[in-house]
C-alpha cells in the first residue's frame, strides 16, 4: 500500500505519456513522491475524490470536451458517459485483468466492457487469430469455413441448442428470435418482464425502468416506453409481468393466451443488478409457456459463456425454445447469435423469415470468436471453475469486510458476476425491490475505489464482472482496497 492508502496491483505495465515509470497504478501521491515534494504529498491527502480524480485524469476531460462537440454525449452508447462525473475514462490500452487510460492510471478492471472481455484484455492467442485472419482477409461477403467451426464449438458447448445463426450484436439476436417466435407461432404479442433489458429495438425498450408511480400495480404493470420515439402502437404488442411472480405470470398468460407469441426473459436477472431466479421459477415459466403456446426465449447475452458452458439454460436445466447471446460469446468482437430448436431455427429462409446483414459473421469476429471459446474451454473447461471459485471468494470476503465496516449491503450474484447493492435488504428478488438500493452510496464507493485502481461502472444496475485472467492475487487487492474504500465511506457518512 502506498501511503495515501491506495493499493498497488504487483505487475507494472510500460508507461505511456505522463504516467509514472514506476507505478502501476500512478496515484497523487506517488506523484508527489517521485517528485520530492512532502508538501505536495499534504496537498493530495487533503484532496476530496473528484479533486483528485481531476488531477489524475486531465487528458480524459480534454477528450471529453473535445467529442461532446461532436458526438451527441460525448460517446456512441449512453452507458459509457451518462453515470460518469464529471467526465468517462478515456482508455488507451488493456492487458489481461487491466486496463490503463490515456493518462497513464491502471485499474484493475471489473466492467469488462460489460461483461464482453471473458478472457481478460489482449489474451495473446486471441489477438494473433486476429492478426492472423486481418493478413488472409477480413469479410467476403459469402460464407467461410470459420462459420462453420465456430458452429460447431457452439453447439459442442451449448449442448441444449440444435442449431445456431450468428449477428453482429445482442439486439440483432434478440429481435431477429422475437421475428422467429411470432412466425412460428402465427402471434404478435411479446411478453417481457420489468427491468429485464433486451437491446435498443423498440419491442426491447419497454419497462426497462419503471417506475412504480407511473407502471402501477406489481401484479398487472402497465407497458412503458424506455425512449422517446417509440410508437404507442409497439406498447400495443408488448405485455409486461413481474418477474419472480408466478402467480402474476400466470394470471397475464391467461388473459392473453391466445395472443402471446414470445415471452423473453433474462434467465438471471442482469441489468437491474445480478437478481437469481427463485427455485423452480424458470422450469414453471416454460411450462405456462407450452400451455399457452407461446415460444420462450432465454436472453442469455449476459449470462452466455459465462455463468457455464452452456448459459444460464445449462446452469438450472431449463432448455428454452430459443436463446440469444453475444458479449462473452465474442471475447471482444463483435459477433452475436441466435441458438435454438431446429423446427424453429428452420423458419428462417426465402420467402419466410428474413435474416441478414453485411457484417454478420464476417471472417474477422469468426476468427476471433472461435479464439476466444477454444481459450474459454481450454482444460476441460477450466476457465469456468476459475470464475465459480473467484467470484465466491470475492462475493464472501466483500460481505465480511462491510460487516467490519458497519456498512448495510446485500451482495448477490452467478459465477463470473455479482451485484453489491447499498441496502438493509437481505435479497432482492425482482425489479422494484431493486429500487430501494442506496444509488448515491454505491456512485460514492465507486469513484472511491476508482482512486484505488479498482475500475466499477458508477451506476449501480451495472454488474461487477470477473473474467479467466483475473488471479487470486488480484482478488486478494480488490479486497484491500475495498476495505480501505468502506472505511473511507463510512466515515464520510459518520460527518
Amino acid at each position: 500500500m502506498s501511503s495515501s492508502g491506495s493499493v498497488t496491483p504487483p505487475v507494472k505495465q510500460p508507461s505511456t505519456s505522463g504516467a509514472q515509470k514506476d507505478s502501476v497504478v500512478p496515484s497523487l501521491v506517488s506523484n508527489a513522491q517521485n517528485a520530492g515534494s512532502m508538501q505536495a504529498v499534504e496537498t493530495v491527502a487533503n484532496l476530496s475524490v473528484d479533486e483528485q480524480h481531476l488531477r489524475k485524469t486531465t487528458a480524459s476531460g480534454a477528450l471529453y470536451d473535445e467529442a461532446r462537440i461532436m458526438i451527441p454525449g460525448g460517446a456512441s452508447s449512453v452507458l459509457r458517459w451518462a453515470s460518469f462525473e464529471p467526465y468517462p475514462l478515456y482508455f488507451d490500452r488493456g492487458v489481461g485483468p487491466r486496463l490503463i487510460d490515456v493518462d497513464g492510471n491502471q485499474y484493475l478492471d471489473y466492467l469488462l466492457s460489460y461483461g464482453a472481455m471473458i478472457n481478460g484484455h489482449s489474451h495473446p492467442k486471441i489477438v494473433q487469430a486476429l492478426r492472423d485472419q486481418a493478413e488472409k482477409g477480413v469479410m467476403f461477403g459469402s460464407p467461410v469455413e470459420l462459420e462453420v467451426k465456430l458452429a460447431r464449438k457452439f453447439l459442442q458447448m451449448v449442448k441444449t441448442a440444435e442449431m445456431v445463426i450468428f449477428g453482429s450484436s445482442g439486439t440483432d439476436a434478440t429481435s431477429n428470435a422475437i421475428r422467429i417466435a411470432r412466425a412460428a407461432t402465427g402471434k404478435d404479442m411479446v411478453l417481457k418482464f420489468e427491468g429485464h433489458y433486451h437491446g435498443q429495438h423498440d419491442y426491447a425498450m419497454i419497462s426497462v425502468e419503471a417506475p412504480p408511480s407511473v407502471a402501477g400495480l406489481e401484479e398487472y404493470p402497465r407497458p412503458l416506453p424506455y425512449s422517446a420515439g417509440i410508437p404507442s402502437l409497439v406498447l400495443d404488442t408488448v405485455i409486461v409481468s413481474p418477474w419472480n411472480n408466478l402467480r402474476a405470470f400466470e394470471r397475464i398468460m391467461k388473459r392473453h393466451r391466445n395472443e402471446v407469441a414470445a415471452i423473453i426473459m433474462e434467465p438471471i436477472m442482469a441489468n437491474s443488478g445480478i437478481i437469481l431466479p427463485s427455485p423452480d421459477y424458470l422450469k414453471s415459466v416454460k411450462e405456462i409457456a407450452a400451455q399457452n403456446d407461446a415460444l420462450l426465449i432465454f436472453d442469455e447475452v449476459v449470462t452466455g459463456f459465462r455463468v457455464s458452458p452452456g448459459g444460464a439454460q445449462e446452469l438450472y436445466g431449463v432448455t428454452p425454445d430459443l436463446s440469444t447471446w453475444g458479449k462473452a460469446l465474442g471475447g471482444g468482437v463483435g459477433i452475436s447469435a441466435v441458438s435454438g430448436k431446429k423446427e424453429f431455427m428452420e423458419l428462417i429462409g426465402p420467402g419466410k423469415v428474413s435474416y441478414g446483414g453485411t457484417y454478420f459473421a464476417n471472417s474477422l469476429v469468426l476468427a476471433g470468436a472461435l479464439s476466444n471459446l477454444e481459450v474459454l474451454s481450454e482444460d476441460e473447461n477450466y476457465g469456468f471453475k476459475t470464475l465459480k471459485d473467484l467470484t465466491n471468494k470475492l462475493m464472501s470476503e466483500l460481505s465480511k469486510i462491510a460487516d467490519r465496516a458497519r456498512q448495510d449491503v446485500c451482495i448477490q450474484g452467478a459465477p463470473g458476476m455479482f451485484s453489491l447493492f447499498f441496502t438493509k435488504q437481505k435479497k432482492i428478488i425482482n425489479y422494484r425491490e431493486s429500487l430501494l438500493i442506496d444509488w448515491n452510496k454505491y456512485r460514492l464507493f465507486s469513484q472511491i475505489m476508482m482512486e484505488k485502481g479498482v475500475y466499477l461502472h458508477p451506476d449501480n444496475y451495472e454488474r461487477i464482472a470477473l473474467s479467466t485472467a483475473h488471479s487470486e492475487n488480484d482478488i486478494e487487492v480488490t479486497l484491500a482496497a475495498c476495505e480501505e474504500g468502506f472505511r473511507e465511506l463510512h466515515e464520510r457518512h459518520s460527518n
